[in-house]
């Protein structure tokens, strides 16, 4: 059985629930009315968790804003009720082991009477968390109250919006204006086309792996462009999240050529139906197949049993973001991995400069410093790059001032600029496809700056501290940690940048548009306040769950005057700062 942990979706409820437990337990001698109303509170909780998970599982698309309002409601409220939960553990224990002296002290041998001063001594805490917790019932009581107030009739049609897939536009983009793309796409049609050795005609796998945003589908796109023509039959076909592997095998029939009989209906096909006849269909013929945006391996194992093998020197490709599925899709010795990479400085330069002026050479001086810095935030990204050389592009005339915001914006919340939308969407699918404790885990990278060198050791004891964990009863809780640190770098969510001679990463980044997510989802979700001036410190508003401060400025007590900082769990510092608060004891124990 595991601990219930922190959740980035679930707020406190999950370790909340075990503390309520807790304090039923006999050690903490509740009076009966507190009991009653912990135990409607904890009755309440589960079904709230429920909920919770349901609308964080749900598309951001999809996702009601009355219903995403209401989940940030009771997120915030179980933090309430869990800072009361242990400010009253820790007041209870304080008082039941404070030692009294003279002929308290005495007295204090006997076992019975020892009980009896202990109930006495903590007597006014008890009857305080008693109307503490009367009060946090009619809150849960409001909330609930007010959802089923406001709730639309479930039978009610929502407004049909088909979302676009953007995956789309990398397969119609002008090859001309591509940039770093020629070499890895003749590097791997080299691979495919090798005649040396004797798998020259067997079956081949190529999977490209990537994060989002680096040109894995056009890459893909473009070797199947190149080599049209050099097969029997080709299809080109998306997996997506949310795979319909009955479509997914009736595209390739579809493409691959194949042609259904008068009065047959393919769409009423079951998956085995599909596979048998493209295994046929297929069997004597050399095809090309590329399978874009693969996210587990369990798709991929049914999509491969369509697939014959055959001597006819048949190829497939396989676009991923998740380096073991990645991994799955080669499972045979002639088959092939390749990792994509980011765009080199210079090839960079040419894509931003080509898109934006037409030509490498059309930049005013004036503008030299600007995009320079934009391109530096971009991090050799290439849809980044795209969408913001789209954006700067569109604006009717080349102001300095202009670019300016959009570089200052780039620094903050990139997600203001609808242009800019595709790049968060792309990245956004990393995110949706996390189970709900990596969700967590990722969401905490945003208590590092840009830019910073992680620890992996550092990160996975604050995962720990944090409660962000699942305790196991099989493995120890670092290893449990490890693990979910190896599936972040696995999913292409951080980026390696020191490992030992076991391949094992220490040290790790996040991607700057990557981070930028991050930050945006934290800010949604109250997860993280990330401060970068004395300013923003000063003007916090609500209540402040963990808080990193990026400051080169003298801070002392006196500047978080004015932030609630009442639940703060969390205080990360950066910057070379003269930080005198860590050392005033009346300023922390407002923590």
């Amino acid at each position: 059985m595991e601990a219930a942990v922190v959740s980035v979706s679930h707020g406190a409820i999950g370790s909340l629930l075990g503390k309520l437990g807790d304090l039923l337990a006999g050690e903490y001698k509740l009076l009966k009315e507190a009991k009653g109303e912990i135990m409607f509170l904890k009755a309440e909780l589960e079904s709230m968790r429920v909920f919770l998970e349901r609308t964080s599982d749900a598309e951001e698309e999809e996702a009601d804003k009355q219903e995403k309002c209401w989940a940030e409601e009771v997120r915030d409220l179980s933090y309430d009720i869990e800072d009361n939960a242990d400010d009253f553990m820790l007041r209870v224990e304080c008082e039941s082991n404070s030692k009294p002296h003279g002929f308290k002290g005495f007295i204090e041998r006997s076992r019975f009477i020892e009980r009896s001063m202990n109930l006495l001594t903590t007597i006014n805490t008890r009857h305080k968390i008693g109307k503490e917790f009367q009060g946090l019932k009619r809150r849960i009581m409001e909330v609930s109250e007010r959802r089923m107030r406001y709730k639309l009739d479930s039978t009610a049609s929502k407004p049909n919006s088909t979302a676009i897939d953007i995956r789309l536009l990398a397969l119609y983009v002008d090859a001309a204006g591509l940039v770093g793309i020629n070499e890895p796409r003749d590097e791997l049609i080299k691979v495919m086309l090798d005649q040396d050795g004797v798998c020259a005609q067997q079956l081949k796998v190529l999977s490209v792996v990537g994060f989002g945003g680096l040109g894995k589908t056009t890459l893909a796109n473009e070797i199947y462009c190149k080599l049209e023509g050099q097969f029997q039959c080709q299809a080109f076909v998306s997996v997506s999240q949310k795979p319909n592997i009955r479509k997914i095998l009736r595209n390739i029939l579809s493409q691959a050529g194949y042609v259904v009989l008068d009065q047959t209906n393919m769409e009423s096909w079951d998956e085995d139906q599909l596979i048998r006849t493209l295994r046929r269909f297929l069997a004597d013929k050399r095809y090309f197949i590329v399978i874009d945006d693969i996210w587990d391996a369990t798709t991929w194992s049914i999509v491969r049993c369509a697939l014959p093998e055959n001597s006819n020197g048949s190829r497939v490709i396989t676009t991923t973001r998740i380096e073991t599925v990645a991994t799955a899709c080669c499972s045979n010795s002639y088959d092939y991995l390749y990792k994509m990479k980011l765009l080199s400085n210079e090839e960079s330069r040419k894509l931003f400069l080509r898109r934006v002026f037409g030509s490498e050479d059309g930049c005013p001086t004036y503008l030299e410093d600007v995009w320079a810095e934009i391109l530096k935030r971009c991090g050799g990204l290439p849809l980044a790059i795209i969408s913001i050389s789209s954006l700067l592009a569109s604006q009717p005339k080349m102001l300095k001032g202009q670019w300016e915001d959009i570089l200052n914006s780039l620094s903050s919340n990139f997600e203001v600029h609808p242009t800019l939308e595709g790049t968060r969407k792309i990245q956004n699918l990393s995110y949706t496809n996390l189970p709900h404790y990596l969700k967590t885990c990722m969401l905490y990278l945003g208590i590092y700056p840009e830019g910073y060198t992680i620890n992996k050791n550092d990160l996975v004891r604050q995962w720990l501290a944090q409660g962000f964990i699942s305790i196991s009863h099989v493995r120890e809780p670092e290893a449990v940690a490890e693990g979910y640190f190896n599936e972040l770098v696995n999913r292409s969510i951080v980026q390696p940048v020191d490992t030992d001679h076991n391949d094992e990463v220490l040290y790790c980044k996040v991607h700057d548009m990557m981070l930028d997510l991050i930050m945006h989802k934290c800010r949604e979700e109250n997860f993280i306040t990330a401060v970068e001036d004395l300013q923003a410190l000063i003007g916090l508003q609500g209540n402040v769950r963990r808080l990193s401060l990026y400051l080169d400025d003298v801070i002392d007590g006196a500047t978080l005057g004015t932030a609630r900082l009442s639940q703060v769990r969390a205080l990360a510092r950066f910057g070379i700062s003269t930080y005198t608060l860590l050392y005033q004891s009346s300023s922390i124990s407002e923590f």
